[in-house]
């Protein structure tokens, strides 16, 4: 359609660290601890298959941070008598460990699990000791992982990129600020860092996400409560997976709420950072992420992921913790390696190619979808000309530009200053009605733009903001209420740009539509520009576009008394019973027009089949607007 539509390059990364000694000699010990909770015939009973998860919810715990470790073992060790066991929790026989395929499910650590357990007295002293273990280990010097997240994101804000860190739990989102603040703000004093999850409601979250974009350098560190519903775009440009997602579909919400349009950086970059010797990260790295990210960076298709696959990961994960004598083999040639040997296991291996398999099916299945929408059903000029009909009915960039700009001017006295670059202005707040006042950045100044992406520094003003709509409610409050501050449902003018009497009417269309097997109705609703020129027998009715272009472009050019108008008003309104039958006839017109464009559409989707049930009839006359060319009678009516 000719319009720029820039999306950033983004640049995927993957960084290993290593556990440091201590760090090492501790995980050992919780693989070996958890390996022996779990019996060969888990499966088969619910408190079994429950010691199954408390094993894989341990190792995801620790390796995730010691903060989220310690809160599951000090859960436990506080709660010494057993839970009954709910069995509520092996119903559906789902992992609970896991990611869900059908987005978040919170970002609390499943301490539930390990209340389930009827842990022996020895078992208490080998927890107890593992969360002192754990919070010797809670720095950077040992903690080997944060430091690496440290040096990456001191990489990424040296060149000016503000990251997103996306921990799976509240407890490690908490942790990870705790040590990040005082050591990156030694270096950018001027960092805003802040920490949001779920313990924070939804609008206060969107608000300190909104101040954060008026640092220079911000740093966010987050859970996943972030990865869906609130855009990030305009305050953020990076994206650092401090704990791997266990389902590559969250991997794609995360990064998709820096990585989309309206980015106004030309670059985004992102990082999955792992463990080189935790083998539950080398499993969820190996079988699920790499591949669904080759897909896309050689084809750009975003894989949705096999609905069944997460039970073949727990395959793979059964196949590491049911072998307790396996021991973890390292390398120390200036580096730690593990990897998950799939080949000594059929069961794994045959996992791994099952899911390697459903994933490329369903990245085959992407592409011939593609190639059918691009290609061979969509006829680019048709759908063009629905979408430019559409942008005019509901408001394009410009309109939205212009009525707020000359509807804060020109009614309520703010002041709206135009900048060098097209679409940006200064706005003085001062004379703002309170009713919209709260809506916008606190300041006596504020930069608006209404282009997409925003500029750096500017806060953004669609359609579809809130700031628009509240002022349209006001607008149309103070209209109904007959305030002086409204729009006028009526006018007449006198103007040299007219040289025939011509008269413009605002009307509301309705039309109901349904699918030709009468299952769904559609209600459709719009605004309609429509007139004439002279009297009602010469018939030189005006279209939509031409209604629109004399109503935008007309100029006063002298004043009239206010008899003469309300003369010519009443005049007019007199006239409007003989036009019924033409009003009647717009109306079946763009009945016709809507079925057309519906049609276009599903027939690409879903093979539907629309017809009219009937418009709306009579059509709501909103407004009348009369022209008058100069030296027009006053009171006349032809």
């Amino acid at each position: 359609m000719g319009e720029e539509t820039p999306f950033p390059k983004r640049e995927p990364i993957e960084w290993a660290y290593d556990l440091s000694m201590l760090y090492m000699i501790f995980f050992d010990q919780i693989l070996d601890f958890a390996k022996k909770l779990i019996a060969p015939d888990f499966s088969k009973q619910g408190p079994r298959r429950v010691q199954y998860w408390t094993a894989l919810a341990l190792l995801r715990g620790v390796m995730s941070s010691p903060a989220a470790g310690i809160e599951m073992l000090n859960t436990r060790l506080s709660n010494i008598a057993p839970v009954a066991f709910d069995e509520s929790l092996v119903d559906n026989s789902e992992n609970p460990v896991q990611d869900s395929e059908f987005g978040y499910e919170g970002d609390n650590t499943p301490t539930s699990l390990l209340e389930q357990t009827d842990w022996s007295n020895y078992q208490r002293q080998q927890l107890r000791g593992f969360s002192d273990q754990l919070a010797s280990l809670s720095d950077l010097k040992h903690d080997q992982k944060c430091g690496s997240a440290e040096a990456i994101l001191d990489d990424w804000l040296s060149e000016g990129f503000n990251p997103v860190v996306f921990c799976r739990y509240i407890a490690t989102a908490n942790y990870v600020g705790r040590l990040l603040v005082p050591a990156l703000r030694k270096k950018y004093p001027k960092l805003d860092i802040q920490v949001i999850t779920s313990e924070l409601p939804d609008e206060l979250r969107k608000q300190k996400i909104d101040e954060m974009g008026k640092a220079t350098l911000r740093l966010l560190i987050a859970t996943d409560c972030l990865s869906e519903g609130i855009n990030l775009q305009q305050q953020f440009t990076a994206v650092l997976h401090y704990d791997l997602p266990w389902n590559p579909n969250r991997l794609e919400q995360r990064e998709g709420r820096v990585d989309r349009f309206g980015q106004p950086a030309p670059e985004v970059k992102t990082c999955l950072l792992y463990g080189a010797d935790n083998p539950i990260d080398g499993i969820v790295l190996d079988v699920l992420l790499r591949k669904v990210r080759e897909i896309k960076r050689s084809t750009g298709i975003n894989v949705p992921f096999p609905e069944d696959s997460q039970s073949i990961i727990d395959t793979i994960t059964q196949a590491l913790l049911l072998n307790p004598d396996r021991k973890i083999n390292r390398q120390r040639d200036g580096a730690q390696q593990l990897t998950f040997d799939f080949s000594e296991f059929d069961e794994a291996q045959s996992a791994k190619a099952t899911i390697s398999r459903k994933i490329e099916e369903a990245a085959e299945r992407e592409k011939a979808t593609r190639t059918i929408f691009a290609q061979n059903a969509i006829k680019a000029s048709e759908i063009e000309a629905d979408l430019r009909e559409v942008d005019d009915a509901i408001g394009d960039p410009f309109a939205v530009e212009q009525f707020v700009t000359t509807t804060l001017n020109n009614l309520f006295g703010v002041q709206v200053i135009a900048q060098q670059k097209k679409g940006c202005y200064r706005l003085i707040t001062a004379n703002l009605p309170d009713q919209i006042r709260g809506i916008l950045p606190v300041g006596d100044i504020v930069q608006i733009s209404f282009l997409s992406p925003t500029p750096e520094g500017y806060h953004y003003l669609g359609r579809n903001s809130r700031f628009v709509e509240q002022l349209c409610q006001l607008l149309m409050a103070n209209t109904v209420n007959r305030s002086d501050k409204r729009a006028a449902r009526s006018a007449v003018i006198r103007t040299r740009q007219v040289a025939i009497k011509t008269t413009i009417l605002l009307f509301r269309c309705r039309n109901v539509i349904e699918d030709r097997r009468g299952s769904q109705q559609i209600v459709a609703e719009e605004m309609i520009l429509w007139g004439w020129k002279g009297t009602p027998q010469e018939k030189e009715f005006l279209d939509q576009a031409e209604a629109k272009a004399l109503l935008a472009s007309v100029r006063a050019n002298s004043d009239m008394s206010l008899p003469a108008r309300t003369g010519f008003l009443e005049n007019e309104l007199k006239l409007l019973k003989s036009f019924e039958p033409e009003f009647d006839r717009v109306a079946e017109q763009q009945s016709i027009k809507l079925v057309e464009a519906h049609e276009r559409f599903s027939s690409l989707m879903d093979g539907k089949r629309f017809q009219v049930v009937h418009p709306v009839l009579p059509m709501d006359l909103l407004g009348v607007y009369i022209l008058l060319p100069e030296g027009e009678a006053v009171g006349g009516a032809a």
